[in-house]
């Protein structure tokens, strides 16, 4: 029943533009094990037909005894990320635009009472100067790819950032700001932090060993 309603949340968190943001009022959220942290808040989000909404942003970190380079192969291939994304069922790579910036398509494969969905993400990669870390920004591409006949979502924002901390650990930070685009309580998707992030931080630290 917890996976069912993770992966329901996961996937309305999606379905959500950079918008209207306000001063933020952050809480913070450890795992039971300690291992990751996440820092979130909520405000109010109004759309044109007077709808109100709750918006989320939130940030997740780690620390993991992984190398740059192994986390750096982990992002580039986009075959890795079905095993850390909640409800992803497939992915691939639909077109490189240059050796830093790609699109890909993914299909979610959701349990009721979400739709089938698919997302088209814009990648670009920046590295460090210095070699000391990396961040990947995806951003919506919606009309980068056919309609596949399932709902497409629009609006989907995330960046992870990578730091190797020079001491055989590398900090992983994962960035998502959020307005669903249906009415979620609020303590609803209070339920999903923090081990609905933890567990997509978890799963790239562990492809990256």
């Amino acid at each position: 029943m917890r996976k069912s309603t993770s992966i329901a949340i996961f996937l309305v968190l999606l379905l959500s533009p950079l918008l209207n943001a306000q001063q933020p009022d952050w809480k913070t959220k450890t795992t039971k094990d300690g291992s990751v942290t996440v820092s979130y808040n909520f405000s109010d989000f109004m759309n044109e037909d007077g709808k109100k909404f709750q918006r989320l942003e939130y940030e997740a970190k780690r620390t993991a005894a992984v190398t740059l380079e192994n986390c750096l192969k982990v992002m580039k291939d986009d075959s890795n990320h079905k095993a850390f994304m909640e409800g992803v069922e497939d992915t691939h790579r639909i077109k490189d635009i240059s050796e830093r910036e790609w699109v890909t398509y993914y299909f979610m494969n959701a349990r009721w009472p979400m739709p089938d969905a698919d997302v088209v993400t814009h990648y670009k990669l920046e590295e460090d100067p210095g070699l000391n870390g990396f961040s990947l920004t995806g951003t919506p591409a919606p009309d980068l790819h056919p309609d596949q006949g399932v709902d497409r979502m629009k609006h989907n924002h995330t960046k992870y950032t990578f730091t190797d901390l020079g001491n055989g650990n590398v900090e992983i930070v994962m960035y998502s700001s959020s307005i669903p685009l249906v009415s979620v309580p609020k303590w609803l998707i209070s339920t999903w932090i923090p081990d609905g992030p933890a567990d997509m931080l978890n799963g790239i630290a562990e492809l990256a060993e």
